[in-house]
């Protein structure tokens, strides 16, 4: 499990590696053109490599830096694509934009610019710009492509989820945008047709994609099982207002953290809702564990909510990741309190 960058009262620049055989964390010597640490990052990867590029680096400056480590021997390097053959710029520095690798294409959309050449004065400018990162095989050479977009594009977001589907019969392959935020939170659902690069968007009213869909939504994830694709958590409107002018967004009263999951059948596009929101008036951390099963659709509860030292305390905000029959669980804050950096 590698993990790098991030950071609790700062960000920083480390990389640390658990050994999962021997449970223990080590520092690998890296090597090469180390990166400066960074969050909201896009990252992908492409068999023992691994891409990082743009984020929030050091004194909130935004980046548009691509850094690739090649993990069989811990070596960073910074990469130089080339810029697009149409002369258009590179990508701007952002944060929050999506990073999907499909093929050999990664797929750049959106994010959060700042348009003040003071990172203090931040001045927010939302994005909903495409580039394509062109790897060609057996070669170091890159390229940025901006590609000619057909139909009309998503409005512009940073903190949106995006998925790479395949369609069953390996005919046509789709970069699915959702949700995201755009000084408010968004609930709308686009597709774009990797062949003909067309943007389109399924109408979610129950005319064309029957079911009600979550509620809009930024900083939640979608997961790709099979042909659905599970949308779980994020934050969500608490009290909202329907505005016909935002397409797919409201105006927001309040709003909260949802642990709501649901999930878009990406072939009949309708949306199952899965579990819904359990209503309280206050929220807090949780360690329950619960697993839910695919073949049953059922939800099973693995630990109950305990205080034990030996379970894994209350937290949010945490990273997990699955080697084998086991399930990692690292870092996470309790609310706003504490961060729990010293425990796997």
């Amino acid at each position: 499990m590698i993990v790098f960058g991030g950071g609790n009262e700062g960000i920083v620049d480390e990389l640390h590696v658990f050994n999962t055989t021997t449970n223990q964390w080590f520092v690998p010597q890296v090597k090469g053109d180390i990166p400066p640490g960074c969050a909201a990052y896009g990252f992908v990867c492409d068999g023992t490599r691994l891409l990082v590029f743009g984020g929030m680096v050091e004194y909130g400056k935004y980046s548009n830096e691509l850094y690739e480590l090649q993990a069989s021997r811990w070596e960073w390097k910074r990469l130089k694509p080339r810029p697009p053959k149409t002369g258009a710029n590179y990508p701007c520095p952002r944060l929050g934009h999506s990073f999907t690798l499909i093929g050999n294409r990664v797929f750049l959309f959106g994010g959060l610019a700042n348009d003040s050449d003071d990172p203090k004065n931040n001045i927010p400018r939302y994005l909903n710009d495409l580039f394509v990162l062109e790897m060609r095989p057996y070669s170091n050479v890159m390229q940025w492509e901006l590609p000619q977009i057909h139909g009309t594009p998503p409005p512009p977001r940073e903190s949106h989820t995006a998925v790479a589907y395949v369609s069953p019969d390996g005919k046509s392959s789709k970069l699915i945008i959702y949700g995201g935020m755009s000084g408010c939170r968004l609930g709308d659902l686009w597709l774009l047709d990797i062949e003909s690069m067309t943007w389109t968007k399924p109408i979610v009213d129950g005319i064309v994609v029957y079911g009600i869909p979550p509620l809009p939504r930024s900083l939640h994830s979608a997961t790709l099982i099979n042909q659905r694709m599970y949308v779980f958590g994020g934050w969500v409107p608490l009290v909202c207002e329907n505005d016909t002018k935002t397409g797919g967004s409201v105006q927001e009263k309040e709003w909260k953290c949802t642990n709501t999951l649901a999930a878009l059948n990406l072939e009949t596009m309708t949306w199952e809702f899965i579990t819904n929101d359990v209503q309280e008036k206050e929220w807090k951390c949780t360690n329950t564990l619960a697993a839910l099963n695919l073949e049953t659709m059922t939800w099973e509860f693995i630990t109950n909510e305990s205080f034990d030292d030996s379970v894994p305390r209350a937290r949010a905000g945490h990273c997990s990741v699955s080697i084998s029959t086991r399930l990692y669980v690292w870092s996470g804050r309790d609310g706003y309190r504490k961060a729990w950096n010293n425990q796997v």
